[in-house]
């Protein structure tokens, strides 16, 4: 800022206004480059939040807890052990420990329970009784022509 020569008391009273307008505008300016740098900050820190409430690290006091079933108490367990003798069998132990938090955590009743585990098991059965797992059987079966074994014309090959 460029020093002006103050002769007498109304340019006086104009620097002052001057100063005082340029600190305003400096305030303002602050201000919004704080709020600007806050809610920089706050983003990731409310996507984290919102990652661990939906991975159940984070509970909500407003929530009441659920009553798991039987499947989902042994699902909390097998599936981490299951998970930690197959995908991770070459992994650290950290690694291993913080996987098996994570998975023991997600898995609640809502997600996973009784109906859902029969639905998966009513769903494997009718893919194994499946009409293609069926044609493969016939295949390998003899086929009847209605010409009866003890027939002269009967040579045990289909006719095409």
């Amino acid at each position: 800022m460029a020093k002006t020569k103050i002769e007498n008391i109304d340019q006086l009273r104009l620097e002052i206004a001057i100063l005082r307008l340029h600190r305003a505008e400096q305030e303002i300016y602050l201000s919004q480059k704080v709020t600007s740098f806050s809610k920089a900050l706050n983003s990731p820190l409310s996507f984290i939040k919102g990652s661990l409430s939906f991975l159940g690290l984070r509970d909500n006091k407003s929530k009441a807890p659920q009553e798991a079933d039987w499947v989902t108490n042994l699902a909390r367990i097998g599936i981490p052990f299951l998970l930690n003798k197959t995908l991770l069998s070459g992994r650290g132990f950290i690694f291993k420990s913080i996987v098996s938090l994570l998975s023991q955590n997600t898995i609640n009743s809502k997600i996973f329970n009784k109906g859902m585990l029969g639905g998966w098991i009513d769903k494997l059965v009718d893919w194994v009784d499946s009409p293609s797992s069926k044609k493969a059987r016939s295949k390998n079966e003899d086929i009847d022509y209605g010409i009866s074994p003890e027939s002269e014309t009967y040579s045990g090959k289909p006719i095409h």
